[in-house]
C-alpha cells in the first residue's frame, strides 16, 4: 500500500478512483456477519471501485441519463455506498430518502425531486417499502409519471426475491427489476461509454439532493455539488485528524448528510475504512467497535446515551476508540464526560452544521478541553467563513452579541431544487447562507448557539418542520387550531408537543390525533405531548407566539 495524501478537489468519483489506484488493498467497506444475517462483507478499495463500475454500467443500461435524478430509499445495505459513487460516476443525481418517511412524504419527495427511478429495499425501517411504492406509483393522482424504473436491493444475500420481480432490466414504467439483473444488463455497456460519462462530470455539477425541513415549512431539496461535498468532507476529516490507519464505526443512517458525507466521504478523503451497521443498535455498535477495533465513532447524542445505558456494555472493549463526532443535537456535559470515561473515547468532538452547508460549519478538535467541547460548537472550519448578523438590519452585531449565524464558503449549497424563491431567501448578499440559528461568537472565536430564529424542532438529530404536522392535524373534526412546538427533553434534546384549540365541548384526545397522523408523517414527528388551550398567545399581527407556547406546555398530557 502506497502512502496516501488526501486531495480535497475533483469529483466524488475521482475520490474512489484515487483510492483504488493508490491504496487498493486497504480495507474500504466492511459489514460484519452479525449485522448482515451471517453474511460478512469485506471490500478493499480496489474491489469497491470495481463494484462501483458494474453498478454504474447497470444504471446506464437502465436508461439513466446524465443529470437525471435517482432516489435511493434504503437502510445501510451493502450497495448503498457503491451506489452513491456509481450515480456520481455517470453524472446522475442521488436523491436520498429518509427510511422513516410514510406514503405521502415519499410521494412528495419523488414528485418534487423529479426522480426518474427508485432504488429500494423491500422494507425501510418499519415501512413495507415495496407496497408503498406499488401504491403511490400506481396512483395517477400522485403525479409520478416521471418515475420510469424501480430496482430492488436485497438487504442480505439470502433475502427472498419479491413476488413479481422482473428478471431483466426491460419493462414498462415503474416495473421492478433486481440490482443483479441491472448489473447483468450493464455488461452490454462498452467501457468507453462509461469512461465518457465519467469524464463529463465537473466539480460544480449537482450530484446529490437531500431533503431537509430547511429553515421553515415543508421539506426542501438541498442541491449539493461535488465541490460542496468534497470540501466539507475534507475539512470534517481534518477536524478529527483522520488517517488511513483509522477504522470508522458507521452507525448513523446513510441517507443523512452525517452518513453519506461526514462518515463516507470524510473517511475516504483520508483513506480510512468504514465498518457499517445496517441500522443503529446499541449492542451491535458496541460489538462492532470491539470486534473490529474501531478508532472512530460518529453519532447523535441519543445513540451514545443508548450505548452507555446498554446492560451488556461492560462485555465489550471500546478502548480502541480515539475520537469521533457528536452532532445533530446539543451534547450535555455529563454525556460527553461519560463517552470519554466509560467508552474510552478521549478525543470525542462536537460538530455543527446543516444540510444546506453540506453539512460542515464548525466544530471542536480532539485537543480542545472539555469546557470547549461541551460549552460551544467550536470554531468555524477552515475555509468556512461565518458572521453573526442582526436578522432584521443585516448588519454584523458587535463581538459577543447575539444574532443569526451566516455562513459562506465552498460548502454552501447550490440552492433548493425547483424553488428559486426559497433559495433567494436562504442565500443572500453574494453567497451568505442564513442558517436560521441564533448564535454569538466569543473573544476566542468560539461559537455558541443560543436558539433558533425559526421554529424547526430537532429531535434526536432529526429536523422536524411543524407546518407539515399542523396541516394534517387541522383535518381533525374537533380541532379549531393547532401549533406544534419543541420542548426540552433530556434524552432527545427536544420532544415534539402539540397544542390544540378545540371546538366547544370537545375533549383532548391525543390518541385520536396520533391516529390521524399515522401513515401520513414519520413516527418520530408525531407529538408525544399534548395540551388543550382556549386560545393561543398571539403577536400584534395575529401570529402564534410559539416561544410562549413552549413556556406554557407544563402539565401537557403524554401520548399513551
Amino acid at each position: 500500500m502506497s502512502a496516501f495524501t488526501p486531495r480535497p478537489n475533483g469529483t466524488v468519483s475521482d475520490l474512489a478512483r484515487d483510492l483504488a489506484a493508490r491504496m487498493g488493498d486497504a480495507p474500504a467497506l466492511v459489514i460484519p456477519d452479525f449485522a448482515r444475517g451471517g453474511h460478512e462483507l469485506r471490500l478493499d478499495f480496489a474491489a469497491l471501485d470495481a463494484r462501483i463500475d458494474v453498478l454504474a454500467a447497470g444504471l446506464i443500461a437502465l436508461g439513466i441519463d446524465r443529470g437525471e435524478h435517482v432516489a435511493l430509499w434504503a437502510g445501510n445495505v451493502a450497495d448503498w455506498v457503491p451506489l452513491e459513487f456509481a450515480l456520481a460516476r455517470i453524472g446522475a443525481v442521488l436523491v436520498t430518502v429518509n427510511t422513516a418517511l410514510q406514503r405521502d412524504e415519499v410521494a412528495y419527495v419523488l414528485r418534487q425531486s423529479g426522480a426518474v427511478a427508485v432504488l429500494h429495499t423491500s422494507g425501510t425501517g418499519s415501512n413495507d417499502a415495496s407496497a408503498v411504492l406499488d401504491e403511490v406509483l400506481g396512483d395517477p393522482a400522485q403525479g409520478l409519471e416521471r418515475v420510469r424504473r424501480r430496482v430492488w436491493l436485497p438487504a442480505t444475500p439470502d433475502e427472498a426475491t419479491p413476488t413479481g420481480l422482473q428478471l431483466d432490466a426491460a419493462g414498462a414504467r415503474g416495473e421492478l427489476t433486481s440490482v443483479d439483473a441491472m448489473i447483468a444488463q450493464g455488461r452490454s455497456i462498452p467501457p468507453a461509454e462509461l469512461a465518457a460519462r465519467e469524464a463529463a462530470c465537473r466539480p460544480d455539477d449537482v450530484v446529490n439532493i437531500q431533503y431537509t425541513s430547511g429553515t421553515t415549512g415543508f421539506p426542501k431539496g438541498v442541491m449539493l455539488s461535488h465541490a460542496n461535498l468534497m470540501s466539507s468532507a475534507w475539512e470534517l476529516g481534518e477536524q478529527i485528524r483522520l488517517t488511513p490507519a483509522d477504522r470508522i464505526c458507521l452507525m448513523v443512517p446513510l441517507f443523512h448528510c452525517f452518513g453519506c458525507v461526514v462518515a463516507v466521504l470524510g473517511s475516504y478523503s483520508y483513506g480510512a475504512g468504514l465498518y457499517v451497521l445496517p441500522g443503529f443498535d446499541a449492542r451491535n455498535a458496541l460489538n462492532l467497535i470491539d470486534a473490529e477495533q474501531c478508532t472512530v465513532v460518529h453519532g447523535v447524542p441519543t445513540m451514545f446515551s443508548a450505548m452507555l445505558a446498554h446492560p451488556e456494555r461492560d462485555q465489550f472493549d471500546t478502548r480502541s476508540l480515539r475520537t469521533g463526532l457528536m452532532a445533530g443535537a446539543p451534547c450535555p456535559v455529563p454525556l460527553m464526560r461519560a463517552v470519554i470515561d466509560e467508552l474510552h473515547c478521549e478525543g470525542m468532538c462536537i460538530a455543527y452544521g446543516l444540510t444546506e452547508a453540506a453539512p460542515g460549519v464548525a466544530g471542536t478538535n480532539p485537543e480542545d478541553d472539555l469546557a470547549v467541547r461541551c460549552g460551544s460548537i467550536g470554531r468555524s472550519l477552515p475555509g468556512v467563513s461565518v458572521r453573526v448578523v442582526d436578522p432584521h438590519s443585516r448588519i454584523d452585531v458587535p463581538a459577543g452579541g447575539e444574532g443569526e449565524l451566516w455562513v459562506a464558503g465552498p460548502n454552501v449549497m447550490v440552492g433548493y431544487h425547483d424553488d428559486p424563491a426559497a433559495s433567494a431567501l436562504a442565500i443572500v448578499d453574494g453567497g451568505w447562507l442564513r442558517t436560521g440559528d441564533l448564535a454569538r461568537q466569543d473573544d476566542q472565536g468560539l461559537l455558541h448557539i443560543v436558539g433558533r430564529a425559526k421554529d424547526i424542532i430537532i429531535r434526536g438529530g432529526e429536523n422536524i418542520a411543524p407546518a407539515e404536522i399542523e396541516s394534517v392535524l387541522r383535518e381533525h373534526p374537533d380541532v379549531v387550531d393547532v401549533a406544534v412546538v419543541g420542548v426540552s427533553h433530556e434524552f432527545f434534546g427536544e420532544e415534539v408537543a402539540g397544542a390544540v384549540v378545540l371546538k366547544q365541548g370537545a375533549l383532548l384526545a391525543p390518541r385520536s390525533y396520533a391516529d390521524l397522523l399515522e401513515g401520513r408523517v414519520a413516527a418520530f414527528k408525531v407529538p408525544k405531548l399534548w395540551k388543550h388551550f382556549e386560545a393561543f398567545p398571539l403577536t400584534g399581527s395575529g401570529k402564534v407566539q410559539k416561544f410562549r407556547l413552549r413556556e406554557m406546555m407544563d402539565g401537557a398530557v403524554h401520548l399513551e
